[in-house]
């Protein structure tokens, strides 16, 4: 197969012009010199900064283009789930390795996330989903029956924004406990605002208001 970096990018894309080669970049990251995959490798270097357009409208071709392979290529893995050879399958992982080949899956995983925009219970169900059809599917489903369930749980926890702690403290916001020992570990608040947050509890206990920075002596 003919890799896009042969062709001249004009054949490639509508509205080409010669890209200005002066310009400074900023690359994000180094792209690994591989073959295509979902991504060309010219896909990578535009991804990576490594590569800029002159027009918009060539710079929306691109653009335009990885979306499609990405939507046609995770379509794929509809068929290679049920119909790559199990042989071909293990020849896949065994030539990614262990270590790249978790790194591949964090990374799906990752992509997937943010596809449905954090939706932890969508998540959950397509992963169970997945599982179970994974499970039924050559050596899994000959020495343990057919699968019937499978379950997965999703739990995210965040640092807090200590700064936007601090603001709603000093907006009369509402504090619980667990914020307020936040801002005190980040030094952000002392005894004497711990007195006066005491106080302003009104008989709501773990539910605290904070005070106005100008109410503050």
């Amino acid at each position: 197969m003919t890799d896009d970096r042969d062709i001249p990018s004009d054949q490639l894309f509508t509205g080409v012009e010669d890209v200005d080669d002066d310009r400074e970049l900023g690359p994000i990251l180094t792209p690994e010199d591989r073959p295509r995959g979902i991504l060309s490798p010219t896909d990578r270097e535009y991804l990576c900064g490594h590569k800029e357009y002159a027009q918009p409208q060539t710079d929306a071709n691109r653009r335009q283009a990885i979306r499609e392979r990405i939507v046609n290529g995770l379509k794929d893995f509809a068929l290679l789930s049920v119909l790559l050879e199990p042989g071909e399958r293990d020849k896949v992982f065994a030539e990614l390795g262990q270590e790249e080949t978790d790194e591949a899956l964090a990374s799906m995983v990752a992509f997937a996330y943010l596809g449905v925009e954090g939706d932890r219970h969508r998540l959950e169900t397509c992963l169970e989903h997945g599982i179970l059809q994974g499970a039924t599917v050559g050596q899994f489903s000959e020495s343990g029956g057919r699968a019937t369930d499978a379950d997965v749980s999703i739990s995210v926890e965040y640092d807090p924004n200590i700064e936007a702690l601090y603001q709603r403290f000093e907006d009369d916001g509402e504090l619980t406990d667990a914020e307020i020992g936040a801002l005190v570990r980040a030094g952000r608040i002392g005894g004497d605002d711990l007195e006066e947050l005491a106080e302003s509890s009104g008989g709501f206990p773990g539910v605290f208001v904070g005070k106005r920075a100008g109410s503050r002596e």
